[in-house]
């Protein structure tokens, strides 16, 4: 147990002999770089030239004499007990007064409350010429300030001319486009009329439409479907050709016309040239069964010519 206790004492001695040696070394080297750190560095380093100091800070070995060392020393001035005055300089630093502050004055530029204000005046145009004019700063501010990114003063003029700018409309090198037609159509229109001056019954004429595949639907008048039930697209339809154009499909009985109108709109489903055949053939097979006339648009009597006349025209719209 003792003998584990000595042990453990003997330890604890040399990790506090450790200790204070290390302590030692640490501050002895802070005073060195404290020394040497208060001395400016313009001086420091002429001063190490001349005195041809090693890179540890040992200089060559001078023998002075005691006389001489003791007459350079500086005599110490003891202040002035004035309690009323303010002494300009203590007296125990006046011989390093003028070094100092001239070295100073060398390293660290003098500035001012105002020097911390950038300057925002716009009316200043000649930045660049007094920027020459001023005296260059030392290497070490210079490199602080090479790592602060630096912020361009706001131009007043880059704004009004930016602003100018967006105000006055800028003439545009394109021509004006002109408005996009829409979807051109066309209206083919033949017509049925009663022969001389008789009309068509409505119980004549409602199951000759139904019986050549047309059937009443949408808007109140007959359809051809691209289907005989009556489902599918509308091919061409069949108005009456008397306003409102509707057929009264309830009262029949009571019901004529003196014709009724077959009209096609391109674009159509399907193959416009066949859908105008299959209503031109519509058209002539009710114009027989009923006793009427094949009519154009115009209401003149269809001919070989007019009919040729009608296909270019559905031709030259396929062309478009």
């Amino acid at each position: 147990m003792m003998q584990e206790l000595r042990l453990v004492l003997i330890v604890l001695g040399a990790l506090a002999i450790a200790a204070l040696l290390l302590h030692g070394l640490w501050t002895n080297k802070k005073e060195k770089t404290t020394k040497f750190g208060e001395k400016p560095l313009g001086k420091l380093d002429d001063d190490s030239d001349e005195q041809k100091f090693d890179q540890d800070g040992i200089g060559a070995v001078r023998v002075v004499s005691r006389a001489k060392s003791e007459s350079d020393k500086p005599a110490r001035q003891e202040p002035a007990m004035n309690f009323g005055d303010k002494p300009e300089v203590d007296p125990l630093f006046a011989g390093q007064t003028g070094t100092v502050s001239e070295s100073e004055q060398t390293l660290y530029p003098s500035m001012s409350a105002t020097d911390d204000e950038p300057s925002l005046s716009a009316a200043t145009p000649h930045v660049t010429g007094q920027a020459h004019e001023e005296p260059e700063a030392p290497q070490a501010h210079a490199t602080v300030a090479d790592d602060e990114p630096s912020e361009p003063a706001p131009s007043v003029h880059q704004g009004d001319t930016e602003t100018a700018e967006q105000g006055e409309p800028q003439p545009s090198d394109e021509p004006p486009k002109a408005d996009e037609p829409a979807d051109e159509t066309e209206v083919l229109v033949l017509h049925v009329h009663a022969n001389n001056s008789d009309v068509f019954s409505g119980l004549e004429l409602i199951p000759t439409l139904e019986q050549y595949g047309l059937r009443f639907g949408d808007m109140g008048i007959y359809h051809r479907h691209s289907d005989l039930s009556g489902s599918g697209k509308v091919l061409f339809s069949v108005a009456n050709m008397v306003k409102p154009g509707t057929f009264d499909v309830s009262h029949s009985e009571s019901f004529e016309t003196p014709g009724i109108s077959f009209f096609m709109t391109l674009p159509c489903y399907g193959e416009p040239e066949q859908n105008f055949k299959l209503m031109l053939q519509t058209a002539q097979q009710i114009a027989d069964e009923l006793g009427g006339l094949v009519l154009d648009d115009s209401r003149t009597m269809m001919t070989p010519s007019r009919l040729d006349e009608y296909r270019e025209r559905v031709k030259a719209f396929m062309a478009k």
